[in-house]
């Protein structure tokens, strides 16, 4: 798949420190949803929204609140901010293809499981390597009557051991999120193989017991933004 070059206008990193686990989030992610019952309207439009989607990104990124943002291959996309959840929903209004209903949000605090967080601020726009990564989301199922009674991160965090254990060969672990307020985890990794892990994925306990769904995806993001090599 052939992305242009103006993703790599959306990707900025801003140093980071947790400041704790779990609680409120220090951190705000948003995902982008395509709207199914999004209006039909002319390719000129389109293009204009667009680039005015793009537009506000890197403005966003120039005044140091979004941290980095990628589309997955099946359409959507997410963005990573270093806003706290009030701040993060201001600024989002502006974006004029969120405004013409191209997308549904999911806007959730988060903090890290597994990785941290760099910057590559100092780096020229041309020298941000884009790459692709594994991404796993694990979502509480609501309709569940057990699941508020349920920290689900725990669970995540024993598939996590396996994941840098058992199935180290097969992928390497670059970050893992936790949605606070108990949205749920992401997990993105790295792999040189196709397939191969699913079942890991498949076997979370919650998963097993219908207290959690989750989806398998690829995204294609800025190299380096969870320190990773």
């Amino acid at each position: 798949m052939k992305l242009k070059i103006t993703w790599l206008t959306l990707f900025l990193m801003v140093a980071t420190q947790s400041y704790g686990q779990y609680g409120d989030g220090r951190y705000t992610f948003v995902f982008l949803n395509t709207n199914p019952d999004r209006a039909e309207l002319p390719k000129e439009q389109v293009d204009s929204l667009q680039a005015g989607h793009l537009a506000n990104i890197n403005r966003l990124v120039k005044e140091k609140k979004m941290i980095a943002a990628g589309p997955f291959y099946t359409g959507g996309g997410i963005f990573l901010f270093d806003t706290n959840m009030a701040d993060t929903e201001a600024v989002l209004s502006s974006d004029p293809a969120i405004s013409a209903g191209r997308f549904k949000l999911e806007v959730y605090p988060f903090d890290l499981m597994e990785g941290e967080l760099c910057t590559l601020w100092h780096k020229d726009e041309a020298d941000v390597e884009m790459t692709t990564y594994y991404f796993v989301r694990f979502e509480p199922n609501k309709d569940n009557e057990n699941i508020d009674g349920v920290k689900t991160n725990r669970f995540t965090e024993n598939l996590l051991k396996e994941l840098k254990g058992k199935y180290k060969d097969k992928a390497e672990l670059v970050g893992a999120i936790n949605l606070n307020t108990n949205e749920g985890q992401i997990i993105i990794y790295k792999s040189g193989q196709e397939g191969g892990i699913e079942e890991l994925f498949a076997n979370h306990e919650l998963v097993k017991k219908g207290l959690m769904t989750y989806y398998h995806r690829q995204i294609y993001f800025p190299k380096g933004i969870f320190c990773e090599d």
